[in-house]
């Protein structure tokens, strides 16, 4: 196999080059690179001079795998590195990262999509298969926005200088249109003008800590009691994420509109999506009780769902006893319908009645105010 130049729009695929060994010492040692890749660290410049002028060529020479530096194709920098491992069978692996100098440019997401087509018209590969540590949201993203399908998480899979970590794993077929195959989209922000929903943050961890160490977030919640600043972290950054990964709810952060002041959170379980149904849940944190800010954020979030992502129904369940999560949905202008009896289960384990409410496509028709 040749070693093959590949252009494509901002960015030029070249093999590694002795002008490329510099940014290749740099890139290797930047703590995201060291975080989620399983090059030696230090990365010294004798394993960059070993990995251009000896591993790479050979490599080439034998077919098992292409490598690539991503370069600026009007600066000629060095954004980040590109490669085809495995080659073999018809079947390959992709692998990438990205310098600090290129990331939120959608320079590896071009990189990658461009060796895709390549493997398939060049080297009439049949699966191009992708492999990253658990958490590796960026790397997901690039993955999928490629049209890379999500299959799993193969535990204790990748051998991280010496540290077994799980690997989230996926694959890209020739016959697969290359279209983005997030179930939710990116970027999320709903507003009524009083209130904002947005993506999580990790700077909210410690507001969201505060707020749910609170002894009637727990009567109401199933949430750890002591709520610590690890479940916050845990929250903010894995449980939320997750989940909007994989399309199962669209989590939220509630601001105030004006302030940008965190209120709360409200999420729409997506369980039912197929079937066209989702369901609202949702908490205010203590210091922004009774300013309205749970009604409105369920009637803003509703109204995305029913509009934007299609649904007919959204429903949202309140226990029995809590008159002030009732008052919110009716405020969120949502229908009362009756009473489930034992349909939720606390964090004991005990179960409880929970009143029902929804909204339809039918009631959509108008935007929340």
């Amino acid at each position: 196999m040749q070693p093959t130049d590949i252009t494509c729009g901002s960015v030029v695929l070249q093999p590694w080059a002795e002008r490329d060994i510099e940014a290749l010492v740099a890139g290797r040692n930047d703590p995201e690179v060291v975080r989620w890749t399983g090059s030696p660290f230090p990365y010294t410049r004798e394993h960059a001079e070993r990995y251009v002028r000896e591993e790479t060529p050979q490599w080439w020479s034998e077919g098992s795998a292409a490598t690539w530096a991503v370069h600026d194709a009007t600066t000629g920098a060095v954004l980040g590195a590109v490669a085809l491992h495995g080659i073999k069978d018809g079947e390959g692996e992709i692998a990438y990262y990205t310098h600090p100098e290129g990331r939120g440019r959608g320079t590896t997401t071009e990189a990658v999509a461009a060796v895709c087509r390549w493997a398939f018209g060049v080297l009439e590969l049949q699966r191009i298969g992708w492999a990253a540590s658990v958490g590796n949201w960026a790397s997901r993203a690039v993955a999928q926005k490629n049209g890379f399908t999500f299959e799993g998480t193969s535990r204790l899979a990748y051998n991280q200088r010496g540290t077994r970590v799980d690997d989230w794993l996926g694959s890209l077929l020739a016959t697969d249109p290359m279209v983005d195959t997030r179930p939710l989209p990116r970027r999320v922000e709903l507003s009524d003008g009083v209130v904002t929903l947005r993506r999580w943050r990790p700077e909210d961890a410690p507001d969201v800590t505060r707020a749910c160490d609170d002894p009637l977030m727990a009567r109401w919640l199933p949430l750890p009691t002591p709520y610590t600043a690890q479940d916050g972290v845990d929250y903010v950054d894995g449980f939320t994420a997750r989940l909007w990964a994989d399309g199962r709810a669209a989590e939220l952060a509630v601001t105030d509109a004006v302030t940008g002041e965190l209120l709360g959170a409200c999420g729409l379980k997506l369980g039912g999506r197929e079937q066209g149904f989702g369901e609202v849940g949702y908490w205010t944190a203590p210091w922004a009780r009774g300013r309205g800010v749970a009604g409105r954020a369920a009637a803003v979030i509703a109204h995305w769902g029913l509009t934007g992502l299609g649904l007919s129904r959204v429903e949202l369940l309140a226990e029995v006893g809590n008159e002030a999560s009732q008052r919110a949905a009716e405020s969120g202008g949502f229908v009362r319908e009756g009473v489930l009896r034992s349909a939720r289960r606390d964090r004991h384990g005990t179960p409880h009645d929970v009143v029902v409410f929804s909204r339809t496509a039918a009631d959509a028709a108008a935007p929340p105010t």
